[in-house]
């Protein structure tokens, strides 16, 4: 079997030359004073216009990819860092106007209202960018980048001198799943203190993002970041409430699992405590689980877990890499974290990823995959927009594929390993929860009750909601670690905002995860579906699609849990 991609090859330019290259806004200049100039005198006029601008915007978006994806895998790179900064601060800001203006000109064409249905989600997104576009803020947006750089840079360059070798914080994670627990608290400590000699540059880069961002709110008639950011992520169907509201369900009905399986793990361990470093480790004592050593093994090792699940998504992650479109492994002045993209043009995925040894370095590879897989199924959509789906559901591509994949275990490892893995698995569908509730909890204060607070009342912030969500793990001691926790966490700096998602997500995961388990065929075919939409459908109807209930306050997650705690128990050591 073949790649979608290749069954299925991206149709061949109309409105550009096939060898466009993108330098500089010259480049594109002509063909967007040529879309804003077309006259516009039938349906079937707007129609092919609207397909062009698609074009244009596909290969925009592909030389974004290539230059910010080239300048993460190497930070250090000054020529690749100043190309990326280009198009972010010179080419795109004198293409914002114009895409302003198309905007307009397809909201003012009488023949607008004449589209078929299949345009209804494109309009509302039109007419959203339409009414939150300021020119002032496009200067600040590229202003926001250069910061990001700054955090990838600074993140990029933190390694560590551990046990004779200079090692990434990746690198670092099997450590915590060491038995001894000696050695999982040094390598806990000395990732830390690396990240604490950073803390207070990252305290003042992301007060400047916030003064940023708290600016470009107050441009588009915002009174507050939060508000303008839940508006630009085009939530239409959820509110800044029912996220608060989804806090308090957690903290109601999965803390207390949580905190059960805390309590046995402490009991397992035999500690009368637990500390941070205690949460990795096997509680039979095992060592420390690599189920590969390089990006060759991280990959058969994934493909075989999407094979279990439907040949054909394995087919694809193997060609994918047979292509080119994967960077796994972890070395020094790379970014942190892993991410799907897609290059619009070629309509093919890719994926980055700073990648350990570890169980959780295949469990990424699987979510990345299956981001990978939504765009594979719907390249065929038009316009460009329609080729992803909102984060709500695209993170169910992601994670329902890994509760998936999570059945399979026993067929990629050893019986303990794969017993090991599914109690991983288990508890971290519970922990998501939490976390999300931490880091959106976090980000509404920080841009509305906090939006004037200083580093101090930052942390005293964050460790309240900490105290909150994080369960019975004992931090005395390490109040200076605990208080710039949230530094790790890349979407504050990244992508504000962007985390309530996973826990949407997370919640179409565990339905599609109890339906797998009853008829796979089924779930997979319905999940195949919803993906082959892409974002051409409104959120609740992708996942109505995939055969799930679309639920943002999270009021079925008390039964959600009772399910994943029963299994939780049957997998434990006996």
């Amino acid at each position: 079997m073949t790649s979608t991609a290749v069954r299925h090859p991206a149709p061949p330019a109309k409105f550009l030359p096939e060898d466009l290259s993108i330098s500089t806004f010259a480049d594109v200049e002509s063909f967007l004073l040529a879309l804003a100039e077309r006259e516009l005198d039938s349906v079937e006029a707007l129609q092919e216009w609207l397909l062009d601008r698609s074009e244009l915007a596909s290969a925009l978006a592909e030389e974004s990819l290539t230059r910010s994806y080239a300048s993460q895998c190497h930070t250090d790179d000054e020529d690749l860092e100043k190309a990326h900064l280009a198009f972010q601060t010179e080419l795109l800001p004198a293409v914002k106007p114009l895409e302003d203006r198309l905007d307009r000109i397809y909201l003012a064409c009488p023949f607008r209202k004449d589209l078929g249905p299949e345009w209804e989600v494109y309009d509302r997104e039109v007419d959203l960018a339409a009414r939150l576009y300021r020119q002032e803020n496009v200067a600040l947006e590229a202003q926001e980048e250069e910061l990001i750089n700054q955090y990838d840079r600074l993140i990029g360059a933190m390694t560590v001198e551990f046990r004779g070798e200079t090692r990434t914080l990746s690198a670092m994670r099997p450590f915590l799943e060491d038995p001894d627990r000696a050695t999982r608290e040094e390598s806990w400590r000395v990732s830390a203190a690396r990240r604490l000699q950073d803390a207070d540059a990252l305290d003042d880069l992301f007060t400047q993002m916030r003064e940023n961002r708290i600016a470009q709110a107050k441009n588009a008639d915002y009174s507050n970041f939060r508000d303008y950011m839940h508006d630009a992520k085009e939530r239409f169907d959820y509110t800044p409430a029912d996220c608060l509201a989804f806090a308090d369900n957690v903290a109601n009905m999965v803390v207390p699992v949580m905190e059960r399986l805390q309590a046995h793990r402490q009991q397992a361990l035999g500690l009368d405590q637990l500390r941070p470093w205690d949460m990795g480790v096997d509680l039979e004592g095992a060592p420390a689980f690599e189920p590969f050593q390089d990006p060759a093994g991280q990959v058969d090792v994934s493909a075989r877990l999407l094979e279990a699940i439907d040949p054909n998504f394995g087919e694809e992650l193997r060609w994918m890499d047979s292509a080119g479109l994967l960077d796994l492994d972890t070395r020094p002045h790379k970014a942190p974290g892993g991410f799907m993209d897609t290059y619009e043009r070629r309509r093919v995925p890719t994926i980055f990823a700073n990648s350990g040894t570890t169980h959780s370095d295949i469990e990424t590879l699987v979510h990345e995959g299956g981001h990978a897989l939504n765009g594979l199924f719907a390249r065929h959509l038009e316009p460009v927009s329609y080729r992803m789906p909102p984060l709500e559901f695209a993170e169910v591509a992601s994670m329902g594929m890994e509760s998936m994949a999570m059945e399979h275990f026993a067929k990629v490892y050893p019986a303990q390993e794969a017993r090991r893995a599914r109690l991983q698995s288990l508890e971290g569908m519970i922990t998501t929860f939490a976390w999300v509730a931490v880091i959106d909890g976090f980000q509404q204060w920080l841009y509305t009750d906090g939006a004037e607070a200083d580093a101090q009342e930052r942390r005293a912030y964050w460790c309240s909601l900490h105290d909150r969500f994080a369960g019975k793990v004992n931090w005395s001691g390490l109040q200076a670690e605990r208080d710039s926790l949230w530094q790790r966490q890349l979407h504050i700096y990244h992508v504000p905002f962007y985390y309530i998602e996973y826990a949407q997500a997370q919640m179409g995961a565990l339905q599609l995860w109890i339906r797998y388990r009853k008829e796979p065929e089924a779930a997979v075919a319905d999940y195949r579906h919803a993906l082959s939409l892409g974002g051409s459908r409104k959120l609740p109807e992708l996942f109505e699609a995939a055969g799930l209930v679309y639920d943002p306050r999270g009021e079925g997650l008390g039964e959600w849990m009772e399910e994943v705690e029963r299994e939780w128990k049957k997998a434990l050591p006996a």
